[in-house]
């Protein structure tokens, strides 16, 4: 049964702008995000590849010390975009017990990982952050989306999804963390935009599914 669906707003953290007008107006222009590695482990393990498309904007210019500090890269990026992408929709109100988020990504939190096993290799367990699994889990995003939204209905992995009444309502958002995409969405109980680009339009079905 086909529904309804709306995207209200856009979020976007990339290699070529740290925010939607910048990456857009960079994409549009043919910019490159793409660069050549210069940091010590490159030439430490020979790598084939010398060259990623990292984010533009530092995600530390844009969240605090203190929220980074307990978020791998891959969620620091995707509470970027969500949040821009709850800002571009215009959303005052909201029934947050009706609020669900979901995320896709393709790893999760591989930097944390990575990390955590040097440091147990190194130093012992006891030198493992407590904060080391949260932060790796592959649906540590969508749980940081929740908390920063107050979305309290469901968290989980594959998609971010909103389902105030009457109509289902998402807004679609990207990022990008070294090199590696993922995205995010945010969400609205209505249209507040008259820009018809962001409107997608599918018959309404029942809420929940059948």
């Amino acid at each position: 049964m086909a529904r309804k669906v709306v995207i209200t707003g856009l979020g976007a953290t990339t290699p070529i702008g740290g925010d939607v007008p910048t990456m857009w107006k960079n994409a549009l222009k043919g910019v490159s995000g793409a660069h050549t590695l210069e940091d010590e482990w490159v030439a430490k393990y020979d790598l084939p590849v010398h060259f990623a498309a990292r984010c533009s904007t530092p995600a530390l210019e844009v969240l605090s010390r203190v929220e980074a500090k307990r978020m791998d890269p891959s969620t620091q990026f995707g509470v970027i975009a969500a949040r821009e992408a709850w800002a571009d929709s215009g959303i005052t109100e909201i029934d947050h017990d009706r609020l669900a988020v979901a995320f896709a990504t393709g790893i999760g939190g591989v930097w944390t990982l990575l990390d955590a096993w040097d440091t147990l290799r190194e130093k012992g367990p006891r030198r493992v952050l407590p904060m080391t699994v949260p932060m790796l889990m592959p649906n540590g995003v969508a749980a940081a989306v929740s908390l920063d939204l107050g979305a309290r209905a469901v968290r989980t992995p594959p998609f971010l999804l909103a389902l105030p009444a009457p109509r289902r309502c998402t807004s679609a958002s990207t990022s990008s963390a070294r090199a590696k995409p993922t995205s995010s969405c945010a969400v609205a109980p209505k249209l507040p935009s008259t820009d018809a680009a962001r409107r997608v339009f599918l018959d309404a079905g029942p809420f929940p599914p059948q």
